[in-house]
């Protein structure tokens, strides 16, 4: 990571933070964990099972993380109904299709099981591609944006994964979305 990314990170990980924090013991997977896996390696986190899958990743566990490389637009090789907790920061605007990785996210939840994450807002877009150009973010991760999600869009798309109950909200500044969507 390089530039403000640290930060942003941080950021994203305090805000899911207190939602994970009420699903104690069983299995939380990241979505788009990354090389670093930073939040699931967060000592504070209360889940007996990390999972965090990545494309870019290369298989490993550790006894506290497992690392399973997939590609999120495709069926995960996960059991359905076998997950407590799903995150994905920053990764959902990636995607070409990310009504796939909602779907999938759906599908491997228990019942009663949240889907939390952030994504950028529309509105930040021309900032992102400013602070690319001046190195305090990486220029390829600005370049593989995909898509902006608007509050209607991440709904509708949640919802017709399955999710019952869906909430999108604006925060820092409102350069952010935040999404907990439940089964």
């Amino acid at each position: 990571m390089q530039g403000i990314e640290p930060i942003l990170q941080q950021l994203r990980i305090r805000k899911v933070l207190p939602h994970l924090s009420t699903k104690k013991g069983g299995v939380l997977v990241d979505f788009g964990c990354d090389f670093e896996q930073t939040l699931l390696r967060m000592p504070q986190l209360p889940f007996k099972k990390r999972i965090g899958i990545d494309i870019v990743s290369k298989p490993s566990d550790d006894g506290l993380v497992e690392i399973i490389p997939a590609d999120l637009e495709k069926k995960l090789p996960i059991k359905a109904n076998s997950v407590d907790a799903i995150t994905m920061l920053a990764v959902l605007e990636h995607l070409k299709q990310p009504e796939v990785s909602a779907k999938e996210a759906f599908r491997i939840l228990k019942p009663g099981g949240i889907f939390v994450g952030t994504v950028p807002a529309p509105q930040v877009e021309p900032i992102l591609n400013v602070f690319a150009k001046i190195g305090l973010v990486r220029d390829e991760m600005i370049d593989q944006h995909e898509n902006y999600f608007t509050h209607e869009h991440l709904y509708s798309l949640l919802t017709a994964a399955g999710f019952s109950t869906v909430t999108v909200e604006s925060w820092e500044l409102g350069f952010n979305t935040f999404f907990k969507a439940e089964k």
